[in-house]
């Protein structure tokens, strides 16, 4: 199979529009549509329902949709193989969410350069249950998760600490005043959610609700306001400082490294693994 086709797939599915595919593709919509029909000729099945600016997947294609999916990452991950250097002998695909890669998981890929020169190392970063589903499809070999999945050929050893606390922009800011401003809800996991809940019930009001640290953090750089994010936020440099709100409860969190028990890789994942911990993020 042409594994331009499986692009142009899910090109479309993200668009819903062959003409924004065609551009990001950098192909004409003819050449857009003409790819899409020879995958559903290959298939035997209709992939789009396909209506006036309303393109959507039918049965088929949403079955079709994770198994793409995977096929391209595994082909990616097959290219990088096989075009190592000469003096790396193994490669390794870590992965974590945006905001642990954020707020300080992204600087211990320098350590793992500096301590194992031989290993190419792959980063992504991608939502916790899509990083469990890449683990499980072996596309990636180590995810840094706060809530790791119980599921079978699945291990999770805890290497590190993340201490969520409440900051502002507001030097004199206290736990009474902080929600007076805007407050931004950054969701760290169902944990965190009861802890939020227990603690402070309905009275926080947020202006902006997000999965995404660096969402919050890019706010509060431009908009009075607080929220809950890792201690090492205070660690950095900052066009506008951000301090401790004084009295204000802490969140601590294991972080875990979620790895295949089974994996053809073991060696060299828990070698990364050794290295990695402890962090305190």
């Amino acid at each position: 199979m042409d594994i331009d086709l499986l692009k142009t797939f899910l090109e479309v599915n993200k668009t819903r529009h062959f003409g924004r595919a065609a551009d990001n593709l950098y192909l004409t919509p003819a050449a857009v549509s003409a790819r899409v029909r020879q995958l559903e000729q290959l298939l035997s099945v209709d992939l789009f329902i396909r209506s006036r600016n309303n393109i959507q997947l039918t049965q088929a294609g949403e079955r079709l949709l994770p198994h793409a999916e995977t096929i391209l990452l595994s082909w990616s991950r097959a290219l990088q193989d096989v075009a190592l250097k000469p003096e790396q002998a193994q490669q390794v695909n870590v992965g974590a969410t945006h905001s642990l890669w954020s707020f300080g998981l992204h600087q211990c890929l320098s350590r793992l350069f500096q301590m194992l020169p031989a290993v190419a190392v792959r980063a992504v970063s991608h939502p916790s249950d899509q990083l469990t589903r890449m683990l499980m499809e072996r596309t990636l070999d180590l995810a840094m998760l706060l809530e790791p999945p119980a599921m079978v050929d699945l291990k999770a050893e805890k290497i590190g600490q993340v201490k969520l606390v409440l900051v502002s922009n507001n030097a004199d800011a206290t736990s009474k005043t902080v929600w007076q401003s805007g407050y931004v809800y950054v969701d760290w996991g169902v944990s965190f959610e009861m802890f939020h809940a227990k603690r402070f019930g309905e009275e926080p009001r947020p202006v902006l609700h997000t999965n995404m640290g660096a969402i919050a953090l890019d706010y509060l750089q431009h908009q009075e306001g607080a929220a809950y994010l890792p201690h090492s936020v205070l660690q950095q440099e900052h066009a506008r400082p951000l301090y401790p709100v004084p009295g204000a409860p802490t969140f601590s969190r294991p972080l875990y490294a979620v790895s295949r028990a089974s994996s053809d890789r073991a060696g060299i994942v828990e070698e990364v693994v050794a290295l990695l911990n402890p962090l305190l993020v």
